[in-house]
């Protein structure tokens, strides 16, 4: 993820978005700011993806697990 200067001297980072285990293999590349919060990301990777938030996810940024718990 190599960071890049936009015309309004804000870093854009581009992201590649791969479902783990699928074959063939699923992907999208997104292009955030560096300001975006996780909560932001989410609905980029729904709206990417074509998803429409239905099932349960978390982000793993080494060491520490983002997302909501489970009901059960």
């Amino acid at each position: 993820m190599a960071p890049r200067q936009s015309a309004t001297s804000q870093t854009v980072y581009q992201l590649k978005i791969t479902l783990k285990d699928a074959k063939p293999p699923i992907w999208r590349r997104v292009q955030v700011l560096n300001t975006a919060t996780l909560q932001q990301l989410h609905p980029i990777i729904q709206l990417a993806m074509g998803w429409t938030d239905s099932h349960l996810h978390q982000f793993t940024i080494p060491g520490v697990e983002y997302g909501q718990p489970t009901p059960e």
